[in-house]
């Protein structure tokens, strides 16, 4: 592209820009990272880069519309300080021969700084795919560059898992075969540790530079990546999250440009709110693991394909994946689908398919759906003994009859770490939902270890005690609360330490929304749960709690719901597919796509089903998917008790 060329296209991108509004006011600056520039760029698909031509009218527009380009170290300066909403940082990744000739010209142009990341082995002076030696040395020295670790060979994907997908580098612990299993933690440290050593090494030998950024190669790192990276001098980091600092903190909002949009949909996509964009409008499939797993390959390939493509015709966003069996349906997890230190194996098939969905379905969103306290242990584990106590109460009282581990046992709570820890490092989703398990009913718990903690809580020290005074019941509830909701947030955060960005959803009993009572009954609060998790999914099943008229049911949820500030948008009402009163009878789809519709004209933002049956075509998705997608009917659907 010559510099005419370039003019042209400037005072084309003027004329074509007039008029378009600014970035949303009080936000925060932002990375723009451009993962691949393409010869031509092919609009909406994702991937295949943005032309030379396209980078300029993007560009051109935001500088037109007084947005401030900043170099990565100056982005907090005076200037930018006094609108923050308008400061970009501009990056791309591993460029190839094609940036040095049309790119960088327009960096110059336009007076643009940008970062530009460095893989180590693409470097060769004789391989016409990458930048050369020569390239990157005189890319060093442009004012308009800085340049930043991508590390050696962490573009390489690795095997994940035994079904061999191919996994980033950075935040895989590698599949080495049957044989030798995973990838020991210390040894991917120590890979991780030499190949940004490596990398570091080349910039400060072959350049006299020392580098402060790594851009991690597609966005993916984890706290193990960061604190390596520090320890190297790597003191900024940029991934799926944006610019973050040496503790993994986020600093900067991260924008990916990696498709041919529009210079005005550009601009529109980084008006985007960030909590819009982690709260958008959420339809939910739950998927159980069971209906998968398959002791023969071929059938569960097959049974895997099946379910990929009741995700694509459901036009779902968001999925809820079963990482735990239960095959004596005791609502305790006898078995999970995930390499582990406690449980039994029943398979390691988690990490498969919610890749699999993640990379071929058009789902934004797996969560991990986990126990936290329902694990059956094998007897041999010296935690197995460390039990919720109920004490004798009213038959059919609310109890719910989950075998639970003590949420007050040191050795409990260490199994629970382990099994979340485990999770995290052997399988990719960016979710977790929380079972309905978080739960203690008012005569629970009165194990050894619960009653030591209700005494360091200044109370008496059983149960039974604690009942005959409502004034500590009170208090011995709201504590019990507390604690339910810590433990998850705390799994929660350990999940993050591989995921960061990791949304949390946890399960609520609809009685907990509908009765002042129900948060001693159960140990739940919608109050809390909406303050302290992303999403709260209410169970509302109008089949099992046995209500006479389901449409009044639904509606006294709503309005409880609608109380509060954040409800709606941090609400999502879960539907039964099945009548488990009745075997397991499907609900008849109208019925549930005449519900959904009904929860939308009342204001209702998410919705979800559970449970996906793909052997039953349970629901019909032929059915349910427009009343998902807002395809209403004026129908209401009628009342079945």
């Amino acid at each position: 592209m010559t510099l005419s060329t370039i003019y042209y296209q400037l005072c084309l991108g003027c004329l074509v820009i007039l008029g378009l509004s600014a970035r949303t006011a009080g936000a925060e600056p932002l990375v723009l990272r451009y993962p691949q520039i393409s010869a031509i760029s092919q609009p909406s698909a994702s991937g295949q880069g943005v032309s030379p031509t396209l980078l300029l009218r993007q560009l051109n527009e935001l500088k037109n519309n007084g947005y401030l380009f900043k170099r990565w170290d100056a982005w907090n300066d005076k200037q930018a300080a006094a609108h923050p909403s308008k400061v970009v940082i501009v990056c791309f990744d591993a460029p190839g021969p094609l940036f040095m000739h049309e790119v960088l010209p327009i960096l110059h142009v336009l007076h643009v700084p940008a970062v530009v990341g460095v893989v180590g082995h693409q470097l060769r002076d004789h391989d016409r795919r990458y930048l050369s030696w020569t390239d990157i040395e005189e890319l060093a020295k442009d004012p308009m560059v800085s340049l930043a670790v991508e590390g050696d060979k962490l573009d390489m994907p690795l095997p994940g898992d035994p079904q061999g997908d191919r996994q980033p580098a950075a935040t895989t612990r590698a599949w080495l075969g049957r044989q030798a299993g995973y990838e020991s933690e210390k040894a991917y440290r120590a890979r991780i540790y030499d190949d940004l050593q490596r990398s570091k090494q080349l910039f400060e030998q072959r350049l006299g530079l020392h580098p402060h950024i790594i851009m991690w190669p597609g966005g993916d790192f984890n706290e193990v990546c960061t604190q390596i990276a520090a320890s190297l001098g790597l003191s900024l980091g940029l991934g799926h999250e944006g610019l973050l600092d040496a503790r993994g903190k986020r600093r900067i909002l991260q924008h990916i440009v990696d498709n041919g949009i529009s210079p005005w949909q550009l601009e529109h996509d980084m008006q985007v709110d960030e909590k819009t964009s982690r709260h958008g409008p959420v339809r939910v499939m739950h998927v159980n693991l069971d209906y998968v797993y398959d002791a023969n390959p071929a059938q569960e390939a097959s049974n895997l394909q099946k379910l990929l493509q009741r995700v694509r015709d459901s036009d779902v966003n968001t999925v809820y994946l079963q990482a735990f069996a239960d095959p004596d349906g005791n609502g305790a997890a006898d078995a999970v689908y995930f390499p582990n230190h406690h449980l039994p194996v029943r398979q390691d098939l988690f990490n498969h398919v919610a890749w699999s969905i993640r990379q071929l379905t058009q789902v934004r969103h797996v969560y991990a759906w986990m126990p936290l306290l329902a694990w059956q242990l094998p007897q041999s584990d010296r935690a197995a003994q460390d039990v919720v106590v109920t004490l004798p109460n009213k038959p059919n009282y609310v109890a719910t009859g989950y075998p639970r581990l003590s949420p007050f046992s040191s050795l409990a709570k260490g199994v629970i770490r382990d099994m979340y820890t485990d999770l995290g490092r052997h399988a990719y989703f960016n979710g977790v939902l929380f079972h309905d398990d978080i739960t203690l009913s008012d005569f629970e718990d009165d194990s050894t270890f619960a009653r030591l903690s209700y005494q360091s809580w200044g109370m008496p020290g059983s149960v039974a005690e604690i009942r005959l005074h409502p004034e500590w019941l009170s208090m011995w509830t709201l504590l019990k609360t507390d604690a339910l909701d810590n433990l998850a947030l705390n799994m929660a955060r350990r999940l993050r330490a591989d995921h960061p960005g990791l949304l949390t959803a946890r399960n609520l009993y609809a009685q907990v929304v509908l009765h002042k009572k129900a948060e001693t009954w159960y140990a739940q609060s919608l109050e809390s749960s909406l303050a302290e998790f992303d999403y709260t999914a209410i169970e509302a099943m109008p089949y099992m709690e046995q209500a006479d008229y389901h449409s009044g049911f639904y509606r006294d949820l709503f309005d409880h719901v609608k109380a509060f500030p954040q409800g709606l948008r941090k609400t999502i009402f879960e539907l039964q597919a099945k009548d488990w009163r009745q075997g397991g009878d499907p609900v008849p789809t109208p019925v549930l796509a005449n519900t959904v519709c009904m929860l939308y004209d009342w204001g209702v933002l998410n919705v979800g089903y559970i449970p996906d049956d793909p052997y039953r075509n349970s629901p019909d998705l032929s059915v349910l998917r427009p009343a998902m997608d807002h395809h209403c009917s004026a129908e209401v659907p009628p009342d079945h008790g």
